[in-house]
């Protein structure tokens, strides 16, 4: 995808402007996910998701390609959602974002693991900011810590200890709720 998706940025660099299209149907609904789970309602996430191809659109001449595309546009979404803190925009918390569930649990057992998203998803929300922006980029978009480290602009050993500190913290918090919570060493 990245190489892909870096051939369609070069493409509209060029002019091609379906090759820009392509781009914002492949990277938007990512960009709104993050833009979610970072808080928003889904009217603001949709805005700041147009933003950041506004941004992207406007710096075409501009761009280098020095990293990876991905870590690009998550750099400037970053950007972008700092940027709308500090004009004090509302930002409503959502909860129209589905829960993820693979098997087909019981109605009781639906219940329960809808009670502990809204736990965990409550419990991430309450982060400090920069260890939101790491559960974000780690868990949920699951980028290579190199990456992360690009897009926040410090050091990978930073980015490692501090995802490792705020999902211990978060482990502790579901077993002290929950004792049959895995643990770190469990798998």
């Amino acid at each position: 995808m990245a190489n892909h998706a870096a051939d369609l940025l070069e493409r509209f660099r060029s002019g091609d402007r379906e090759a820009f299209q392509t781009l914002v149907c492949e990277m938007g609904p990512r960009l709104k996910g993050f833009f979610l789970r970072q808080g928003a309602q889904a009217a603001t996430a949709e805005d700041l998701t147009q933003d950041v191809f506004l941004r992207i659109y406007n710096s075409k001449t501009t761009y280098q390609a020095t990293g990876r595309l991905d870590a690009y546009f998550f750099r400037i979404a970053r950007n972008i959602w700092i940027d709308s803190r500090r004009k004090k925009r509302p930002v409503l918390l959502g909860d129209d974002q589905p829960d993820a569930i693979d098997s087909a649990p019981s109605p009781v057992e639906q219940v329960d693991l809808a009670d502990r998203a809204a736990q965990l998803r409550q419990w991430v929300a309450e982060l400090d900011p920069e260890a939101h922006e790491l559960v974000e980029l780690a868990v949920l978009q699951q980028l290579p810590y190199r990456e992360i480290s690009e897009i926040l602009g410090i050091p990978v050993g930073t980015v490692k200890s501090r995802v490792f500190y705020t999902l211990r913290r978060l482990r502790e918090q579901a077993s002290a709720i929950d004792p049959n919570t895995p643990s770190e060493g469990s798998p």
